[in-house]
């Protein structure tokens, strides 16, 4: 197979239920949401995200385990990485510190990329267990792998297109900032996006369902991944437990950049 090169460098995710003592000389997140965050070490820069790191999104809190489940809300979100995170660090692999090794690798490219990739490491390293008969919000799996459009699938494509091109308008990002920190609007849009599109992408669907699993999970974008998190709506995006990258790229013989 030739050699796959991603649009958006490989994102290393380190999980830490203590804070080491190099972490104070690495970038502290203050923004928006985890998948800003990951936006930001994409960018270049290594990060260090910790619970008070994010502003905005009630979700990732959650989902990472900064936070314990606490409202019926909260107890929704599944799954979920138990609580006791006091930190994660992000960094592009080919600036990962040397003496840490991720647990997690985020790559995101083209369906099409995506799916030789899992094809060459093989289908049964897939998270199958994320997969819901229908819908969207855990992962597409299955829709990447049967190459059969549904309703949903069809709804994703413009819907991202038409956040990305709102991300660019004025005023934007502040009003969704602004909007999202309300806690009965994140209920309501929850509940409709959970049945209908991808939620919860980047912190769920390519961090925490592959460390659950220890498999590799493929999904398209949320919302906020696309307006906060400033992903291409032409790629997906997927979570690999390190081990199984490793095993990718001893596949392909080359490393996947």
């Amino acid at each position: 197979m030739s050699a796959i090169k991603l649009p958006v460098p490989p994102i290393g995710v380190k999980i830490f239920a203590a804070k080491p003592a190099w972490a104070n000389a690495v970038r502290l997140f203050d923004g928006i949401s985890f998948c800003h965050a990951v936006a930001t070490a994409t960018a270049g820069a290594e990060v260090w995200v910790e619970a008070n790191s994010i502003k905005t999104c009630r979700w990732s809190p959650v989902i990472l385990g900064f936070k314990s489940a606490e409202s019926k809300f909260d107890h929704s979100l599944k799954p979920r990485l138990a609580a006791g995170t006091v930190g994660v660090y992000l960094a592009g692999l080919d600036r990962f510190r040397p003496d840490l090794t991720p647990d997690i690798v985020i790559a995101r490219a083209e369906p099409e990329t995506l799916r030789a990739m899992i094809e060459t490491l093989g289908w049964d390293h897939a998270a199958w267990e994320a997969v819901e008969e229908q819908r969207l919000s855990r992962s597409a799996l299955r829709r990447l792998r049967d190459q059969k459009p549904t309703w949903r699938s069809r709804l994703q494509a413009p819907v991202s297109k038409s956040l990305a091109a709102m991300r660019g308008a004025p005023g934007w990002t502040k009003l969704t900032t602004k909007v999202f920190k309300n806690r009965t609007v994140t209920k309501v849009f929850d509940r409709v996006i959970d049945r209908t599109m991808a939620d919860m992408s980047i912190c769920r669907n390519s961090v925490a369902i592959p460390l659950l699993t220890g498999k590799v999970n493929i999904s398209y974008y949320c919302t906020g991944g696309i307006t906060w998190g400033a992903n291409s709506p032409r790629t997906m995006t997927s979570g690999w437990p390190w081990e199984l990258w490793r095993q990718l790229q001893q596949k392909l013989g080359r490393p996947v950049r």
